[in-house]
């Protein structure tokens, strides 16, 4: 990430001779790599790969395999494995003094303690898993250790056995092909440890309101005040709940470097009201939302400006709609269903209402389970088909590469997976012509889904988003080039 952010989002690539964009400067995920010392309080074989992805050709062993079986989780020499062991009472009871946003954001070990431990930071609602469980047959491939693909400089990735150990502090991997787990490595976490999910948690909001609008309940090109009484008469009149999905509201909203870091910005603000920072009322953010103003020059639907206040007016609207909790209508609609071996735990604001853009916990398995039911294999998951055909292209379709061409995530999905991403859509960050879609989460977390490939996987991590330290996060460009290798396309 460049040091020099100073410009907006709208401004991010300049024209270039060739017909292509050159970027100019990335701005929001900046934030939360200055954030600690601005002080800011807001935040969130024989496999044969072509076509940008090759296997290396060799790789000395900073990996081992665990009695070399195909069934049981490839082990890493990793630095990150101190986290497999509990903490020592008097680390745990520091970091919990140290505390803050800017502290979370830092990359540090008190950051891979937060996002192991969120319920013990953010009051939070259980949402219990079913009385059985789904179980995931293993097949793994450790021949993927060799994995590499080319970036978006044109350069050849370092293995991914030397990326799990690297500076990104990888906590865990799993990948599933035809509803087999294929890969799985746990280099910084246990099994059935929690983790945050961050912004990856977007997805179970976009996939919630695209049920509505599959089942007739929300027209999506109505404006979203018309679900959302409490949002009328405001700048949210003239923008559609698709908009919305797509992050294209023209509102004064966008979390970018210069709007995070201004203590006076309108995100800054909301975000210091969501996670009940200072002396506000428990539903000041609510009152927040009502004063988000329109952009001059630009209509909603014009361009992506990524928001996470956006994402929680869609969990706004689902409660509206259903009149019921937004975890309790997940859980009727999804959770319930794909057998999960463990709870969901979802963090709060302070009124109550779940923060499904940032704040979902889960075991890496279970949120493996869930990328499953996007695939032809969601029978392995579920007797029923969560996710239908007619739902997943609704989902797949709704984005507009227009209004992606010129937003900063277009440029950190080239960075990310070495090729560029086609659109976003409903709450994901980067969709592809071949149907594949990623949504990434801050510090490192992700969640691809590859349906025409019959392939899935996950990562959990915990870095700085200095790329001058972490170097770029390439999971998201591994998971892909391991859907083509497996897949033979």
């Amino acid at each position: 990430m460049k040091n020099d952010i100073r410009k907006s989002a709208s401004r991010s690539y300049r024209d270039r001779d060739d017909g292509r964009d050159t970027p100019v400067d990335l701005n929001r995920r900046a934030f939360m790599t200055r954030s600690a010392l601005l002080g800011v309080a807001a935040g969130a074989a024989g496999l044969g790969l072509h076509s940008g992805a090759a296997l290396a050709q060799s790789g000395s062993g900073t990996l081992k395999l665990m009695g070399g079986r195909s069934t049981s989780p490839i082990e890493v020499d990793s630095k990150m494995a101190r986290w497999k062991k509990p903490q020592s009472l008097e680390f745990v009871s520091e970091a919990t003094k140290r505390f803050s946003f800017p502290n979370w954001q830092s990359g540090n070990d008190d950051s891979v303690y937060y996002n192991l431990n969120i319920p013990s930071f953010f009051p939070t609602r259980v949402v219990a898993q079913p009385s059985e469980f789904s179980v995931l047959e293993r097949n793994l491939q450790p021949e993927m250790l060799n994995l590499t693909f080319t970036d978006h400089l044109g350069k050849t990735t370092p293995a991914l056995k030397e990326y799990l150990v690297g500076p990104r502090q990888v906590q865990a991997m799993l990948m599933a092909h035809k509803g087999k787990v294929v890969f799985e490595t746990y280099p910084g976490m246990n099994p059935l440890d929690i983790h945050v999910w961050m912004s990856a948690s977007k997805t179970t909001v976009g996939l919630l309101v695209s049920m509505l609008a599959d089942a007739g309940k929300v027209d999506l090109e109505k404006p979203i005040p018309e679900y959302v009484p409490e949002l009328k008469g405001t700048a949210w009149d003239k923008v559609s709940v698709k908009n919305t999905m797509n992050m294209a509201v023209a509102l004064d909203n966008e979390e970018t470097f210069e709007s995070l870091t201004n203590p006076k910005s309108w995100i800054s603000g909301w975000f210091t009201a969501v996670f009940g920072v200072g002396d506000v009322e428990p539903d000041h953010w609510r009152k927040m939302m009502r004063t988000a103003k329109p952009l001059p020059d630009e209509k909603p639907g014009d361009l992506f400006r990524y928001s996470t206040s956006n994402t929680q007016a869609l969990v706004m609207l689902t409660e509206q709609v259903t009149q019921m909790p937004w975890q309790a209508y997940w859980n009727e609609r999804v959770w319930s269903k794909i057998g999960a071996r463990s709870p969901l735990i979802v963090g709060l604001t302070p009124d109550g209402m779940p923060v499904g853009g940032g704040l979902i916990n889960t075991t890496p398995e279970d949120m493996l389970r869930y990328a499953m039911i996007y695939t032809p294999s969601w029978h392995v998951v579920s007797k029923e088909q969560v996710v239908s055909d007619q739902l997943l292209k609704l989902i797949q379709t709704m984005g507009d590469p227009k209004a992606y061409k010129k937003s900063a995530e277009r440029e950190y999905g080239t960075r990310w997976f070495g090729e560029v991403p086609m659109m976003n859509t409903a709450q994901w960050d980067h969709a592809f012509a071949d149907g594949a879609m990623f949504k990434h989460g801050n510090m490192g977390q992700g969640i691809y889904v590859d349906p025409a490939r019959d392939f899935c996987g996950m990562y959990f991590g915990l870095a700085t988003n200095d790329e001058k330290v972490a170097g770029i996060d390439h999971s998201p460009g591994y998971l892909r080039a391991a859907a083509k290798a497996i897949a033979g396309k």
